[in-house]
């Protein structure tokens, strides 16, 4: 029975993917943001339709759809999604795997009923020799001990069929939650092939800077700007800006491609203007330099080396063109 409900659950996801899009979709592409993403992904309709389901983390009014091609875009509506868009097949299996919890804890209440009988009529028992029972001691402790084994059995199960029913409880309140949120984007075409862009905007995806800082004793610390990235999804192209989204309006810094899970984006030789090794049992490192360069450096976690040796982290602040940072590499 537990089989056939996740097979239940499985097969509603399928459809649920497979229904929720009735258009080819294909060439996505990401620009993550220091607080957020443009995602941006061509489509080609089906008898000059296209539904598309957006995420409940898009930003308000940032949808975007652009015509490819000589296809004009004849109107566009969002609304809510359908029932099955909403993924009322899976709300449905998972209603029946939660029957299943119940109905399960309920036989397990009364086999516990039974074996706590069982080992008090035990306990009950009075102990006279018979030729059927010639050790009325000995039977005693076997059946009392089957008893208690079967109540501890009967315990480990509950507490596994509770977990199972928290776990289903928790997917139906996150479906639930989900379905009064989701909404879906229809757009019509003058051509039943057509093709269109379509972009948005969404809260939930950015890249993190990190910093790679060398030194050397020559004055200068050699800083590489690196991005760390999300995991990362095949056939997606991704790219990053080192602003946040609000800074990024009539900006003219162009997107660094990215092609892997840390991917350097950017590199500076910056004058120092301190530059300190302290030894010890365990030595630390000491900097400050100029940010000489034009470029905003955002805020991040850094790694320190000094000749090529590893020095440990720090927290790197936002750092603007001309100012002046201060970091430890090392120190408790």
């Amino acid at each position: 029975m537990l089989l056939e409900g996740l097979m239940r659950i499985l097969v509603a996801a399928f459809l649920t993917v497979s229904l929720s899009f009735p258009a080819l979709a294909f060439g996505e592409k990401r620009i993550l943001f220091l607080d957020g993403a443009r995602i941006e992904l061509d489509v080609a309709a089906r008898k000059g339709v296209i539904d598309i389901p957006l995420p409940d983390t898009m930003l308000p009014d940032s949808f975007r759809v652009k015509p490819l091609g000589s296809a004009t875009v004849l109107w566009v509506e969002i609304g809510p999604a359908s029932a099955e868009e909403k993924g009322a097949g899976q709300l449905t299996a998972l209603e029946e795997r939660r029957e299943v919890c119940l109905d399960r804890l309920k036989s397990l209440d009364n086999r516990e009923a039974i074996f706590k009988a069982a080992a008090k009529s035990q306990s009950g028992r009075a102990l006279r020799k018979t030729k059927s029972n010639p050790d009325p001691l000995g039977s005693l402790r076997i059946g009392t001990r089957y008893s208690l084994t079967q109540l501890d059995e009967v315990s480990t199960a509950r507490r596994q069929a509770r977990k199972a029913l928290a776990d289903v409880e928790t997917r139906i309140a996150t479906l639930e939650k989900q379905a009064t949120q989701r909404s879906v984007a229809r757009v019509w075409l003058s051509q039943p092939d057509g093709k269109v862009r379509i972009a948005y905007l969404v809260s939930n995806l950015k890249w993190t800077p990190c910093y790679d800082v060398r030194l050397s004793g020559n004055g200068y610390a050699e800083i590489a700007l690196c991005a760390k990235m999300p995991p990362a999804t095949r056939n997606i192209s991704t790219s990053v800006v080192p602003l946040p989204l609000v800074e990024y309006l009539n900006s003219k810094v162009d997107p660094y491609p990215v092609s892997s899970e840390i991917t350097r984006i950017a590199s500076f030789r910056l004058p120092l203007a301190k530059e300190e090794l302290t030894n010890g049992a365990v030595p630390f490192l000491s900097l400050a330099f100029s940010n000489s360069s034009a470029m905003n450096l955002p805020s991040g976690e850094a790694n320190g080396y000094w000749k090529g040796e590893y020095f440990g982290t720090a927290t790197f602040g936002r750092c603007l063109p001309g100012a002046t940072m201060s970091l430890v590499f090392g120190k408790h």
